[in-house]
């Protein structure tokens, strides 16, 4: 026999370990398949011996999905009523369904939901003598109340916190370290601590490995680089350059099996698209307006041999995910070629809707971005300690949210993008959108991201950035100031409140 290729080893020891991780894969244990298919799933909940206290909020209840086609989260909010009730209406891609419901007043311990199109799902949730939500949930997914709630629980032995230097591994070597000494004994540890049902453990070993595979394998670079500034030894120097991984690397995932139909339930499964599609050594074109076939081609010349297939849901779920690219981060509509490509290619029609429901939405924001049209001022040429102030004066007798961000904050984005919709509603008011980043966003990526926000945006240098925060109390971002006409203060929040929450403060300064 011959020897197998230098990749091969470890690529078959990453089979066998991932074997562990399929222990629950007979068909009784697991969820339906789910399929792609739009449609309204309706929740509905009470919280059990419920009462406002005097002088509290109400409390806003989240929804989390995941969206696979159109490859981002979304969130729904609704307020609590005074009867301890509430209810979403959530438009759902599949069939079937898992998302997640947090709310400050469940002291921010999520629970698992199941949505389907169709029927209405019952939650229930009561309080133990600690003060810790019980879930209960009546829907036709049959998860038990321990799987509502301790999914969660689960997941955060997952947290990438590991300091060990690992920037001195091949990627061959770290592929082989990130499977078996991180990815399956944290899994392990956390099954054999847990009382979850085999259905949610198959749900659960699915997201961990869609974690580990676009947190650890699919940004090798990124993450070395962030793993030698935080683990480097003493006298190492500050610059460090990663080996970048060949092509043979990536047949890796050819252990993770991508065209399962099990992934669209999980969180990850879009952002393991996202970074096989931004990947620079697969190199992967942009879809733009070529036909559907002629781009697969050349996918498939790229990808067959590294998942093993040239055919299946993964492939359908890329050309989703490459439109969605277009739809999400440039904000720019479907061409009239594009949507005729859509139309021709995906013989479930799902697909189709979906993605033109999306388009719709876009052009709305669309709408919105070229009304608050990007300006990138210069930083007044004042000293730090009057630029706050000599920011705000230029907008005097106009409403001021302020946007503390950066481009590699994620909740940064995510809300972004969750207010972009008040914006788009605030066409033609009396209100400025100012944002405020600094010299840790490469500027060229700042610029990217701020033609696209929309608004008038501010780039300082850190010593200015630290000055503005250390002086209004943020230790860390998203952060936001809300001024009314006369340039005063009138709140500042730590943190994405919510859209709920966030709109009616504007609302409430704008005339």
């Amino acid at each position: 026999m011959k020897d197998c290729p230098i990749y091969f080893k470890p690529i078959l020891f990453i089979a066998i370990s991932l074997l562990f991780l399929s222990c629950t894969n007979a068909s009784k244990d697991k969820l339906p398949n789910p399929k792609i298919q739009s449609g309204i799933a309706k929740v509905t909940g009470k919280v059990l011996n419920y009462q406002l206290k005097k002088g509290d909020e109400i409390p806003t209840i989240t929804l989390y999905l995941s969206n696979p086609v159109t490859a981002e989260t979304v969130t729904f909010e609704t307020l609590l009523k005074s009867d301890g009730s509430f209810q979403f209406e959530v438009p759902v891609q599949c069939n079937i369904n898992i998302g997640t419901i947090n709310s400050p007043f469940f002291n921010r311990m999520g629970f698992s939901v199941g949505l389907i199109p169709g029927e209405v799902t019952k939650i229930e949730v009561a309080f133990d003598k600690n003060g810790q939500i019980i879930p209960k949930m009546v829907s036709s997914l049959g998860l038990t109340s321990d799987d509502l709630l301790n999914h969660g629980k689960v997941m955060e032995n997952f947290d990438v916190i590991e300091h060990e230097p690992f920037y001195k591994m091949t990627p061959i070597e770290f592929s082989h370290y990130a499977v078996d000494k991180i990815m399956v004994k944290r899994l392990k540890t956390a099954i054999d601590n847990s009382a979850l049902s085999n259905k949610e453990l198959n749900f659960v070993s699915n997201e961990c490995k869609l974690i580990y595979l676009k947190g650890y394998l699919l940004t090798y670079v990124e993450f070395m680089s962030n793993n030698y500034r935080n683990s480097k030894a003493k006298g190492e120097p500050d610059n460090f350059t990663p080996q970048v991984p060949d092509r043979s690397y990536y047949a890796l995932l050819k252990s993770f099996n991508l065209n399962d139909p099990q992934y669209l339930y999980n969180f990850s499964y879009s952002d393991v698209m996202k970074g096989i599609l931004s990947n620079k050594t697969l190199n992967i074109p942009a879809i733009k307006d070529m036909p559907v076939n002629d781009w697969l081609k050349v996918v498939k010349s790229i990808m067959a041999d590294l998942i093993g297939s040239d055919t299946g849901l993964f492939y359908d779920m890329l050309v989703a995910n490459a439109y969605a690219r277009q739809l999400n981060y440039e904000l720019k509509p479907l061409s009239e070629k594009q949507i005729a490509n859509i139309k021709s290619y995906f013989k479930n029609e799902a697909f189709t809707k979906i993605l033109l429901k999306k388009n719709e939405e876009v052009i709305k924001l669309e709408k919105g971005k070229n009304y608050f049209k990007t300006v990138l001022n210069k930083t007044p040429a004042v000293p730090k300690e009057k630029l706050m102030n000599a920011i705000i004066s230029k907008y005097k007798g106009k409403v001021v949210l302020v946007d503390f961000w950066a481009t590699w904050c994620g909740p940064c984005m995510k809300a972004m993008k969750e207010s972009a919709k008040i914006k788009s509603e605030m066409c033609g008011k009396n209100i400025a959108f100012v944002y405020i980043s600094n010299v840790s966003s490469p500027a060229k990526l700042w610029e990217e991201n701020a033609r696209i926000i929309g608004g008038e945006h501010y780039y300082l240098t850190q010593d200015e950035w630290k000055y503005l925060l250390t002086s209004l109390d943020f230790s860390g971002i998203p952060n936001y100031l809300l001024y009314d006409e006369k340039g005063e203060l009138k709140n500042k929040v730590i943190g994405y409140p919510g859209t709920i929450k966030m709109q009616k403060m504007i609302e409430e300064l704008v005339k």
